[in-house]
């Protein structure tokens, strides 16, 4: 079985820090999601608000870690990359990352993420899934976790095959967009049992 924890862990490796979202990062949360290309790759809205974020953090976040359905992290760095990019707290937010969809029976989960615009294109999303799958296959039980991608999306691709994921194939018209056109999404995975930690 997996191990459910009593609280969103922390999670550090060097200057990085995978921590329970909070108060302070609904701001920043919401400053990164006015960025047009993240409601394109991903699941949040468009036009999001300020009250979507908030309820990110206070609603939806506790409700599917209570369900443990998802558990939700905050990736930071404690050092200032780029003057424009958000500060939480004294560090620099990466941006949100996630363990979803998950399965325990059969102890799969997918990953989530998205990074600041202004701190993208450093690696610092792979690094993100490096801490969350080391953790996830050595700490709480995991044997598999996917990455689900747009096809479109090389920079996301490319984080998930430099952490250390495999490319296991095209799903064609995996997602309804917004305009209502079907989107080919890209598979990727991560087995505990053909796994290195990095």
């Amino acid at each position: 079985m997996i191990w459910w924890p009593s609280e969103t862990p922390t999670i550090q490796y060097g200057q990085f820090t995978l921590r329970q979202l909070s108060e302070a990062d609904i701001d920043a949360i919401y400053q990164s999601c006015q960025d047009p290309l993240i409601p394109r790759f991903t699941t949040v809205a468009e036009n999001f608000t300020i009250e979507l974020a908030q309820a990110f953090v206070h609603e939806k976040t506790p409700r599917l870690f209570a369900e443990r359905k998802a558990i939700h992290w905050a990736l930071t760095i404690n050092k200032d990359v780029s003057p424009a990019a958000l500060k939480v707290a004294g560090e620099t937010f990466l941006g949100p990352f996630s363990i979803h969809g998950i399965e325990e029976h059969n102890h799969i989960g997918e990953i989530g993420y998205w990074l600041n615009k202004d701190v993208r294109g450093h690696g610092y999303g792979s690094i993100g899934c490096q801490m969350i799958t080391n953790y996830a296959f050595e700490t709480l039980g995991f044997k598999r976790l996917a990455g689900i991608v747009d096809n479109d999306n090389e920079a996301s691709k490319k984080v998930l095959i430099n952490a250390g994921y495999a490319h296991e194939g095209l799903m064609k018209s995996r997602v309804t967009g917004s305009d209502g056109s079907q989107i080919d999404m890209d598979l990727f995975a991560a087995t505990s049992n053909n796994w290195v930690s990095r």
